[in-house]
């Protein structure tokens, strides 16, 4: 259950990934805090097939399928909620207002079901694509893995991505 009391972050498929192939990664403070209940966590389906095939990638490339398991445990810790993936007319007005600023046409579905869902902030580790014009013009803060654990030490995080309720 999401509550109005924590931040609610949509998450791209690598903050999901690195915590998996990567323990000291930053991302994985992030599942800490969620699996707590500090931090509530979103995203579309899209991601979660996104995140699947680079799992099966990853896992066959070193032949060890025990990964899955282990991400489907790590599904439930972190209390990953999944939404619908946004409809195609939210697709094709998002790739109008945001193709230009976010340089990889795949991520735009990925953004306008983060603009539907309305999060305190978007976590994504590829700041390439989700970058500060992106953030600005979408009103969404969208931070990295790390600069979110930096600016949760700094104590202004609510300050700086709000509430919910």
């Amino acid at each position: 259950m999401m509550s109005n009391d924590r931040l609610l972050a949509f998450v791209d498929c690598n903050i999901v990934i690195e915590c998996l192939f990567a323990p000291m990664h930053p991302a994985n403070a992030i599942a800490v805090l969620a699996a707590n209940k500090h931090l509530d966590l979103v995203t579309c389906n899209l991601v979660i097939e996104d995140i699947e095939a680079e799992i099966i990638d990853r896992a066959t490339q070193a032949d060890d399928l025990g990964v899955i398991d282990v991400y489907a445990q790590f599904l439930k810790q972190i209390r990953l909620k999944v939404m619908p993936d946004p409809t195609s007319s939210l697709v094709k007005e998002t790739l109008h207002k945001y193709l230009g600023i976010m340089r990889h046409r795949a991520d735009i579905p990925v953004l306008a079901s983060a603009i539907e869902i309305g999060p305190n902030l978007i976590l994504s580790d590829n700041r390439k694509h989700f970058n500060d014009l992106v953030a600005e013009r979408s009103g969404i803060p969208i931070c990295s893995s790390e600069e979110f654990l930096a600016l949760l030490m700094s104590g202004s995080a609510r300050e700086r991505l709000g509430s919910k309720s």
